[in-house]
């Protein structure tokens, strides 16, 4: 974009004319995705992950296997398309991924093509072996990362470590962080000390670590809606802004229990991308009609791998969120 000055005076003119004001764009897309229980084929020892091997009632092979990696890779494929102009994401974040190797074989598809991610990716403490990871553009530079482990005393089984890294993007610092927070399992209320101990988790650590100027962009499957205690509460101070609970946001939402939608994939940031030199380009959860299935009811849900042990196959019962942004510097020519 060029100021283009129309004066009288022809020496003023030169003037201007020699010192014009460019503005360029750093571009960035970022997305977060539960991939529902994308395991591996083969026996862990030190995970209860028997539901997910041959023998099991699920009857968890190879074929169905391949199966989710290549319907996953086709809900990366449209998200490439309609939502970032062919360009991979710079930064995703997943959630309910096994080990490094499902990644792995998920870049291996043609989807992903000649990628150039670096992975962020640790066994969790939980149970069932299911954890979080971050996939990063190597054009950006990782200053640091951690596991941040969730000990809450009360709780009789661990949960998944919240994943954090300290990204550098040119001269601008985004700290990222990956969620998958205690699940509902028993009911809301009687589950809600987990989450709200999850926040508090979160939120020391950023209180702690984080300096005033970095960006924030917190993303994951919360495990509970914008106004639940949790979010609202806890972890939402006045540093901080839930694009989902904005009028911005796009879609219905990302999760729909007993036939309605609402944001359990959520995606907070800091004020500062609010301020003039970063524009918010979009944010929302993403979908396709070949993403979803329409029940007896008649509504319209996501297309999961199983329903108990009936396979499906299907892509997952969350659909992925997104946030694009981009930085706005201006750069003097002279």
């Amino acid at each position: 974009m060029k100021k283009i000055l129309f004066l009288l005076s022809f020496p003023l003119l030169v003037i201007a004319q020699t010192s014009k004001e460019s503005v360029s764009d750093e571009n960035v897309f970022a997305m977060f995705y539960n991939v529902e229980n994308l395991f591996d084929t083969i026996n862990n020892p030190d995970t209860s992950d028997d539901e997910f091997l041959p023998e099991s009632e699920k009857k968890w092979n190879t074929l169905r296997y391949f199966n989710k990696i290549n319907q996953l890779a086709r809900v990366f494929s449209s998200i490439i398309k309609d939502k970032n102009s062919n360009k991979m994401p710079d930064i995703i974040g997943l959630c309910e991924v096994e080990n490094k190797q499902v990644i792995h074989d998920l870049l291996k598809t043609p989807t992903f093509g000649n990628h150039n991610y670096k992975i962020i990716h640790k066994d969790s403490p939980d149970s069932r072996g299911i954890d979080c990871a971050l996939l990063y553009n190597d054009q950006i530079q990782l200053l640091n990362y951690d596991f941040i482990f969730v000990n809450n005393p009360n709780a009789k089984r661990a949960t998944r470590d919240i994943l954090y890294a300290k990204l550098k993007l040119s001269d601008k610092i985004i700290n990222v962080f990956v969620n998958h927070w205690p699940s509902r399992w028993g009911g809301q209320e009687e589950s809600n000390y987990k989450r709200v101990f999850a926040a508090k988790t979160l939120r020391n650590y950023i209180n702690i670590n984080v300096y005033k100027d970095d960006y924030n962009l917190i993303m994951g499957d919360f495990n509970d809606y914008p106004k639940n205690e949790s979010l609202s509460e806890i972890l939402i101070e006045d540093d901080l802004v839930n694009l989902m609970s904005t009028d911005s946001v796009l879609g219905k939402g990302s999760y729909n229990y007993k036939s309605s939608w609402n944001w359990l994939d959520q995606i907070i940031i800091s004020k500062n991308f609010f301020y003039p030199n970063v524009k918010v380009k979009s944010v929302g959860s993403f979908q396709k009609d070949y993403m979803l299935y329409t029940d007896k009811k008649g509504q319209s849900k996501p297309s999961r791998t199983f329903g108990g042990n009936n396979w499906y196959g299907g892509f997952s019962d969350h659909l992925p969120v997104y946030f694009q942004f981009s930085f706005i510097s201006s750069i003097n020519a002279k």
